[in-house]
């Protein structure tokens, strides 16, 4: 459902700031209620999907999730035997974009696997369960900000009929 205010209302910033706010309260506590040892992955994926409408948060949060799955798919497979080096890193972004641009899929997702690949590549060396929690908490991100804005537009639209 569309904000009736234009994008940079007073009333549209403060809903935003509140999406924000309660949606990563509540994206933290359920990566950490699945186990999460990197509980913040969840409130990153709902601060970076939570748009205007739901149907534009919904589209932006199936693009990180491609993304997310497409670097976690390449690093998982080629990185663990590479060194992390930056010309490493260099070379997987190339091979997992390449990978989403035969695809076909949207710059978006682009960014998503190379956003992706970067952290895997860096954290699963050091923490074996990186991957595992970046898969999970980006899911419990982008379903939290799809729950948010449907609760907030679904009170919003309410609130405006009773008036």
């Amino acid at each position: 459902m569309e904000e009736t205010s234009s994008p940079n209302s007073s009333e549209s910033i403060t809903s935003l700031i509140w999406k924000l706010s309660i949606g990563s309260g509540l994206a933290w506590e359920i990566s950490k209620l699945f186990g999460s040892s990197h509980p913040y992955l969840g409130p990153v994926s709902l601060i970076l999907t939570v748009q205007s409408t739901i149907d534009k948060t919904i589209s932006l949060s199936i693009k990180r999730v491609i993304g997310t799955m497409i670097g976690i798919g390449i690093t998982v497979i080629i990185a663990s035997y590479m060194k992390v080096t930056g010309w490493n890193l260099g070379l997987l972004i190339l091979i997992g974009t390449y990978i989403a641009y035969y695809l076909k899929l949207d710059k978006k997702v682009l960014h998503q696997v190379a956003l992706t690949i970067l952290f895997v590549f860096a954290f699963e060396h050091k923490s074996k369960d990186y991957a595992m929690d970046r898969m999970r908490d980006t899911l419990v991100g982008v379903l939290t900000a799809g729950l948010i804005q449907f609760v907030w537009s679904s009170f919003t639209s309410r609130n405006k009929k009773l008036k």
